[in-house]
């Protein structure tokens, strides 16, 4: 599948420069845009004043000339002077309307439409009326405002065309008088839309020159502040790929890139610890199930060989081979249980019974204290009734239950108490003598295979997922399991939802 790129452009710098130097053009079309059809309206009527304006001298004069018998080439090069200095469009016709000069060069040569005369004159003088106007297309496909401040000279109801010079025809009538040969109008051209964005595009193309090279220099360095971070980035997430999570990114920034950075450090952390969490679960295991597996072995090769004789000697060695596989057997149920709890698929089969019950049972299955001289002593609240998965929740106990066991010192104390807390939720607390734990390392409990026993002999052996696992099914009831030290004992409080409570939390079937 084709990469998306801008113009052929695949770096994000360089979609960035484009994108800006794209939107620094769009921004001077639209204004130049708004401003064309804004002022096209006020250009014109501008237009318009100025050559009403001027159009009674420039005509006065062209009368001048005209009456003083200048050709028609002398009479156009003053249209064209006139035209140029009070900057306006001149046309000059004769009276059957057939334009011989345009200053614009546009109409020359062509029949100009012309109205009706509207203003007759007096006798031997010029009778200035009212400016007259009229419209016409242009040649350019516009169209023209024609202003001529004179109309023409009417004689009898006739018009009278002579030129210059000449001596009026003998049937002319007393009150009649000649009729110059030649006339001028101002052209005020409405143009269009085209014509203004032609007009403006020469300003447009300077302020492009001016704000793009800006607005280039300006994509550059905010691009560059934006994926020198991301090709940081890009390197540490290659060094993740090779195996390295020590990685150290920048996160001192406070928008969107910063956030990006602080989240792929935490990624970076999570992945991290998890690759070490997998290399101890592959080591634990591994220890684990090397020392039960080597005593299968050697039993089951004894017995294979016959080395094993006698009743006695063979009821020994199955023992040992049912309690290797019995502890095989935890561990490898204690890692399906996480792995069922990590990906949401442990469900709660709930049933509604007395928990304190079910502590009293779990105590009773405690064993290997009295040798020691462990007191286990409890206070279990009669009615404590929940809404829970029973196997589950038992596990949980039987967790912390064995947990006090292996820890607790000999001659030391267990105490079991099961109760109604304060919020209402019913409350499970383990508490057992112990000397070798400081308030810092209570969080490391609940890690998963963390051994308070490095050497993993003796009654302290054990996965270290114990804790681990009482703490995730107490959260899946929706509960919580915690722990601090209090007179010389450690104390782990489970806590879940009452009965009425809660069938409102955790998954179930």
């Amino acid at each position: 599948m084709p990469r998306w790129s801008l113009f052929g452009v695949r770096t994000l710098q360089g979609k960035l420069i484009v994108a800006s130097a794209l939107l620094v053009i769009g921004a001077l079309v639209l204004a130049s845009g708004v401003f064309v059809v804004l002022t096209h309206g006020k250009e014109k009527q501008r237009a318009l004043d100025h050559t009403t304006a001027t159009a009674p001298e420039i005509h006065a004069e062209f009368l001048r000339h005209l009456l003083s018998g200048d050709s028609q080439s002398q009479l156009q090069d003053y249209v064209r002077q006139a035209a140029q200095e009070n900057d306006v469009r001149i046309i000059m016709f004769d009276y059957s309307g057939l334009v011989v000069e345009d200053t614009a060069g546009d109409l020359e040569g062509k029949q100009l439409e012309l109205p009706a005369d509207s203003v007759a004159v007096g006798r031997r003088g010029l009778s200035r009326g009212p400016n007259e106007t009229w419209h016409m297309a242009d040649a350019r496909g516009g169209s023209l405002t024609l202003v001529a401040p004179f109309p023409a000279l009417i004689v009898g109801g006739q018009r009278i065309s002579i030129s210059p010079g000449d001596q009026p025809p003998p049937d002319v009538p007393s009150g009649g008088m000649l009729v110059p040969a030649y006339r001028i109008a101002m052209a005020v051209s409405e143009g269009t839309i085209a014509r203004a964005w032609l007009d403006l595009l020469p300003w447009l193309a300077l302020a492009a020159v001016i704000a793009l090279p800006f607005a280039i220099g300006s994509a550059i360095v905010i691009a560059r502040n934006i994926t020198r971070p991301l090709s940081k980035l890009t390197v540490a997430a290659d060094q993740m790929a090779q195996g390295t999570f020590d990685i150290d990114v920048a996160t001192d920034r406070h928008d969107e890139v910063g956030q990006l950075s602080r989240a792929f450090s935490a990624m970076a952390t999570n992945v991290g610890e998890t690759h070490m969490q997998m290399r101890a679960l592959v080591a634990n295991v591994s220890h684990d199930m090397r020392t039960p597996l080597t005593s299968i072995l050697g039993f089951a090769q004894a017995l294979r060989g016959g080395v094993i004789k006698g009743e006695a000697e063979s009821k020994h060695a199955g023992d040992v081979i049912y309690d290797e596989v019995a502890k095989l057997s935890e561990r490898l149920n204690d890692l399906l249980l996480l792995s069922e709890i990590e990906a949401g698929q442990a469900l709660l089969q709930r049933e509604d019974f007395d928990l304190s019950v079910l502590v009293a049972s779990a105590i009773e299955r405690i064993n290997g204290v009295e040798e020691r001289g462990v007191t286990v002593s409890r206070e279990l609240a009669p009615g404590l009734r929940v809404s829970a998965d029973r196997p589950k929740l038992e596990r949980a106990v039987e967790n912390l239950l064995d947990n006090a066991r292996k820890f607790t010192p000999s001659g030391g104390d267990i105490q079991v108490r099961a109760f109604a807390g304060e919020s209402g939720a019913a409350c499970v607390e383990v508490a057992n003598t112990v000397t070798d734990v400081d308030a810092e390392d209570l969080p490391k409990l609940f890690e998963r295979f963390y051994r308070r026993d490095a050497a993993r002999t003796g009654r302290s052996a054990g996965s270290g997922l114990g804790l681990p696992i009482a703490r995730d099914l107490a959260e899946l009831h929706g509960g919580t399991l915690d722990a601090h030290l209090a007179d010389g004992m450690i104390v782990f409080r489970l806590t879940i939802p009452r009965a009425e409570e809660s069938t409102a939390s955790g998954r179930e079937t």
